[in-house]
């Protein structure tokens, strides 16, 4: 195939009309009726520009025997395989988050309850030259720790930071591993 059928079957095949591709290369209209009949030839340049255009080399455009481009064969996707070990990380990772999630969102609920329900709150008073702790329903207020006091909540309240702590620590120590193993693998 010559270079004038060949500038003609990309142009049509990408739909423009010889305007639009004139006015893409910055050339008149009848340049590129020239090429296409084969009156004359393109410069260096515009062969440059045909080619990057229509995503085709050089030599395809100026080689009469040259075949035609042929797409390129897409490979699939293998997926990699996960090792014994990544599942044992990834797991480790989404037991922190849940342990930290988890933690942290019971003591905020606990937290807004107590925003929402007045407790007593002792008072330091002094008598017979003793300090001693006053509790008194006169006074009261909203406290997250009197209101876990007043409310027996203290092994719940432990339980949900000690799963806060447990999935923080998990976090570092995921990380450390995963650090260990990318190095391995370097």
């Amino acid at each position: 195939m010559k270079l004038s059928e060949k500038i003609v079957k990309l142009r049509k095949e990408n739909g423009f009309s010889q305007e639009d591709l004139a006015q893409r290369l910055a050339v008149s209209r009848q340049a590129v009726s020239r090429w296409e009949t084969g009156s004359a030839l393109p410069d260096a340049e515009n062969l440059l520009q045909l080619s990057r255009l229509f995503s085709v080399s050089a030599d395809y455009l100026l080689n009469d025997d040259w075949q035609e481009p042929k797409p390129p064969i897409e490979q699939p996707v293998i997926p990699r395989p996960v090792s014994r070990e990544e599942k044992e990380l990834q797991f480790q990772t989404r037991a922190a988050i849940f342990m930290t999630v988890f933690g942290l969102a019971g003591n905020f609920m606990l937290y807004i309850a107590s925003r929402f329900v007045e407790v007593m709150i002792p008072r330091k008073v002094i008598q017979n030259g003793m300090p001693m702790i006053e509790y008194s329903s006169g006074y009261t207020d909203h406290s997250y720790r009197y209101f876990i006091l007043e409310y027996d909540l203290e092994i719940l309240a432990a339980v949900l930071w000690t799963f806060f702590a447990m999935g923080i620590v998990l976090f570092v120590i995921n990380g450390i591993l995963r650090r260990r193993r990318k190095k391995r693998l370097q």
